[in-house]
């Protein structure tokens, strides 16, 4: 760098050019009669331009266009990035962001002391406004303030800060002069439209290249490595059969130096350049040294890019969860009927007994998603109505005959099943076991008769049809109709009925 400056001292590029007027609407722009306020205090408590910042990632000037056109940054920070946007249209970028390139950016140092306007975002009263004051904050590179210079087509230009992504603008002597939109009558034209006073001048520069050797550089290495993750689900298209969405999930971005041993060589030149410009009453002339390096080898300003992006993707379809359950518990309630025996005699009758309340509760080995076996326990109601004339009945009437109050079938069984272990489910259940009557009696008239049915247990059989509903791998609820055979004796007769259990509950397995 030292040879460099030398160099630049040994000629001056001289470039002349007409003041614009550049278009600045927004109040950044505007200055008033006060002092400004000391601004000393840290950078980012109140980011105006949060996805313009140094934390999210906007390093470079190419990171800093990546971040102006990435959609995501227009739904996440939709107030703000629609705030830059007019920012950008009331300072000559007719366009808004999408004028917006690599060459209208610039990394630069705004000097610290400078007075100017800062913008600010208050999010509690969600407003957007800029302050007067004199900028020296805190945590801030030596050199000064670190900013992106955004220049429009007419030369025009106003700062973003890299670390809180702020609009700044100085208040120094020699910036743009404001354009401001005039009517004029037919007889008195705006000022300076003339051009007397304006001469032609033409402006040539030649140079000699300066040749830079150096035995070893140093050389840093930009490190960038991006995380993404793909996720794979279903398309809600007919014709496509899935839809891919890929989104950044972590990104790191440094740089490192390392020490090159191989040496660089470069030569530092100025283009020449011969230009007419006209120079009028209201001409600034800025002169430029525009050096151009010109090389043969890598230089100490060369560096080295190593970008690495991986890539992990997911097929939502295989995300659901794998029911490794084993047992499986069910509670059921609901209601029984049951048949009628038939008597060998036309001049006595039976006839239903109705409705009675049915529980039944089982437990089984789950051996896969479609057959488990187990065993289960019922409580249910075998009873019926006659008018046999029973020692203590009132003739005419009919007498309750409770062969068993209640009857409990214990029974092994075998349940195959059809569904998903989440959600709807059909099953089938085949059972055998044995009975057990208990509390067999004959009423009549409410009064409890001396004779029994005195039924004894006996083998009992059934077949069971159901559908469930599991909400997780855990649990769910069911209803189910069963058919129950009964093969009993008595000391009346022998028995041979059907019982029709309705019941429903839950149903948990772990």
């Amino acid at each position: 760098m030292r040879y460099i400056l030398l160099f630049a001292s040994a000629f001056i590029f001289s470039q002349a050019y007409s003041q614009k007027k550049c278009v600045q609407n927004s109040i950044l722009y505007k200055f008033y009669d006060i002092p400004p306020t000391e601004f000393t205090q840290p950078l980012g408590n109140h980011p105006e331009f949060e996805f313009l910042q140094k934390i999210n990632g906007v390093t470079t000037v190419e990171k800093f266009i990546e971040a102006v056109y990435l959609p995501e940054n227009k739904t996440k920070w939709g107030r703000e990035f629609k705030a830059f946007d007019v920012l950008l249209r009331n300072s000559g970028f007719t366009n808004g962001y999408k004028d917006l390139s690599l060459k209208n950016v610039e990394n630069v140092f705004v000097k610290a002391g400078t007075n100017g306007n800062l913008g600010f975002y208050d999010k509690e009263k969600d407003r957007i406004s800029y302050i007067y004051v004199k900028l020296n904050p805190g945590n801030e590179d030596p050199q000064g303030i670190a900013a992106w210079k955004l220049t429009n087509k007419d030369g025009c230009y106003l700062y973003i800060l890299h670390t809180c992504g702020n609009a700044w603008y100085p208040n120094e002597p020699g910036a743009p002069s404001v354009m401001v939109s005039r009517s004029h009558s037919k007889n008195s034209p705006p000022k300076n439209s003339g051009t007397d006073a304006c001469k032609v001048v033409t402006v040539e520069t030649i140079t000699k290249p300066v040749e830079q050797k150096v035995d070893s550089v140093e050389r840093p290495l930009h490190i960038s490595i991006d995380f993404y993750q793909g996720d794979i689900t279903p398309s809600k298209q007919k014709k496509n059969s899935f839809d891919t969405a890929i989104h950044l999930i972590h990104h790191l971005d440094t740089v490192r130096m390392f020490k090159d041993k191989a040496g660089s060589q470069f030569k530092v030149y100025a283009n020449p350049q011969t230009n007419k410009i006209i120079i009028c009453k209201d001409t600034v002339v800025k002169l430029y040294t525009q050096l151009v390096e010109d090389k043969s080898k890598p230089s100490a300003f060369d560096s080295t890019i190593f970008k690495f992006a991986d890539t992990v993707y997911f097929e939502t379809k295989a995300s659901q969860p794998i029911c490794k359950n084993k047992i499986e518990i069910t509670l059921d309630g609901g209601i029984s009927f049951n048949a009628i025996p038939r008597l060998d005699n036309s001049a006595q009758h039976t006839q239903t007994d109705g409705s009675h309340v049915a529980a039944e509760f089982t437990i089984s080995q789950i051996f896969n998603n479609w057959l488990q076996a187990g065993i289960s326990a019922s409580y249910m109601t075998l009873s019926y109505q006659d008018d046999l004339p029973y020692p203590g009945s009132v003739a005419g009437t009919y007498n309750q005959v409770y062969l068993g109050n209640p009857i409990i079938p214990v029974q092994l069984f075998g349940k195959f099943t059809f569904g998903k272990p989440i959600g709807w489910q059909a099953n089938l259940s085949l059972s055998v076991g044995y009975s057990i009557p208990t509390k067999g009696k004959i009423v009549n008239n409410g009064i409890t008769l001396t004779t029994t049915p005195s039924v004894q247990g006996a083998p009992t059989a059934g077949i069971k049809l159901g559908v469930a509903y599991f909400f997780t791998c855990k649990f769910g609820l069911g209803i189910s109709a069963a058919g129950q055979y009964f093969a009993n004796k008595g000391a009346l007769r022998n028995y041979n009925l059907f019982a029709l259990p309705i019941t429903g509950g839950l149903r948990i397995r772990f």
